[in-house]
């Protein structure tokens, strides 16, 4: 049966839940930590060194990713251009770029490496080259080229007792082969092929979930993805096998204990004006003209109505962070106090919660319809175990989830 590994995308040393649900995840013997040098702007990599270091049993194994160029690593890209003239550089947005030129994976693998408070890491993997894919100027041959350029530089890095084995983590080898973007399993294996016979390209990361299922399309001589691996002795890793993106949002495969307030959204307007209050009167007290009316402002107005209708916490970040708070602090003017922040941050919980009671909505529903149908099998375990039970039967070899809270990994501990 495959195994679950432990995904650090979202994990950061600043946290003690994160730090105590690694903690707990060793103690349950979990066989694989997967992080990269840009998650949490390096600090899944540095809680996941913490943690290593001062666990005493069995050692999992490391997989790290190279490739983006985000947070402080900007600051530090101009530096690296400009003294190893590395020019293969994507240029995605201001703050996101992408490399996977060898002097950068030089470089990201010692800030890997310190940031882990290691010596060597057991796999590490090219992180979305495919980015390179999509610029105006993007040439299959010229992608393959950079990838096998990778690959030379990653097998000094296995020689150097660095690394102990490498790979791609890629959105697109799911992708039909003959798609722009897609990234080809044989013309990568022949890359590393044509380096040395008895290379050490041996991993490979890709999304795989019940309702996006590429990776299952049979296009390679009648294989899929993951018998084509197989066959090829690569060991498969499978990311977001608990998220879907479907045309209505995200569709998370799991199922979150909400109070029954939040399954009404009849309570949502009792709530909101209960807690908005102290924004109301400061308006007011803010206002010469008695008549301006805080709800006819466009913005308030739309995130009254808008603020408990989200489809997961991340969409409740985005109305919060992006535009609520940055409009009170507005009002108030000034930096508020913890005691005039209260409400709203218990407003910002209410409106997670709702969110999560949503996600269950839609996850049930999910469930019925695949049990229905057969995808899923009758059981008495709860969504999240069933969905990881239809992915073994896949052939893969382990499966990410992230897991930032010890429920998580008390829920999943059985498959580790």
């Amino acid at each position: 049966m495959s195994k679950v590994g432990f995904g650090g995308y979202r994990i950061s040393v600043k946290s003690e839940e994160h730090e105590q649900a690694l903690k707990e995840a060793l103690a349950a013997g979990v066989s694989l930590i997967d992080t990269s040098s840009n998650y949490t702007d390096g600090d899944s990599e540095r809680l996941i060194g913490k943690v290593l270091k001062e666990h005493q049993g069995p050692k999992p194994l490391i997989v790290s990713k190279v490739g983006y160029i985000q947070g402080s690593s900007l600051s530090e890209l101009d530096k690296l251009v400009n003294d190893k003239r590395v020019d293969d550089i994507v240029h995605i947005s201001a703050g996101h770029k992408h490399c996977i030129h060898p002097l950068f994976i030089e470089d990201q693998i010692e800030k890997t490496l310190q940031r882990l408070e290691l010596n060597f890491i057991d796999v590490y993997l090219l992180h979305n080259p495919e980015y390179y894919l999509k610029t105006s100027s993007a040439d299959k041959q010229e992608y393959y080229r950079r990838i096998q350029a990778a690959f030379e530089k990653l097998e000094e890095l296995v020689d150097r007792g660095l690394i102990g084995s490498y790979g791609i983590s890629s959105n697109t080898f799911v992708d039909p082969k003959d798609d722009a973007e897609s990234t080809d399993l044989d013309i990568v294996m022949g890359a590393a092929r044509d380096i040395k016979v008895d290379h050490n390209f041996k991993y490979i990361q890709f999304p795989l979930n019940i309702l996006e299922m590429g990776a299952l399309e049979r296009q390679y001589g009648g294989n899929h993805l993951v018998e084509q691996a197989a066959i090829y002795n690569l060991t498969t890793i499978i990311n977001r096998p608990l998220n879907c993106f479907t045309e209505q949002g995200l569709l998370r495969l799991a199922n979150y204990p909400v109070d029954e307030i939040y399954k009404d959204e009849k309570n949502a307007e009792e709530l909101f004006n209960k807690l908005i209050q102290p924004l109301v009167i400061n308006f007011i007290d803010q206002r010469e003209d008695e008549h301006d009316k805080l709800f006819d402002i466009p913005l308030m107005k739309q995130i009254s109505t808008i603020w408990y209708k989200q489809n997961s916490p991340d969409a409740v970040d985005q109305v919060f962070q992006n535009y609520f708070f940055p409009f009170i602090a507005k009002i108030y003017g000034k930096d508020l106090t913890p005691v005039e922040s209260k409400n709203y941050y218990k407003l910002y919980d209410h409106a997670v919660q709702f969110s999560l009671a949503r996600m269950n909505k839609r996850a049930e529903q999910f469930e019925s319809k695949a049990l229905d149908s057969g995808l899923l099998f009758e059981s008495d375990k709860n969504l999240s175990k069933k969905v990881i039970e239809k992915y073994s039967t896949f052939g893969v070899d382990y499966i990410l989830v992230g897991m930032k809270k010890s429920e998580y990994v008390s829920d999943l501990k059985e498959y580790f």
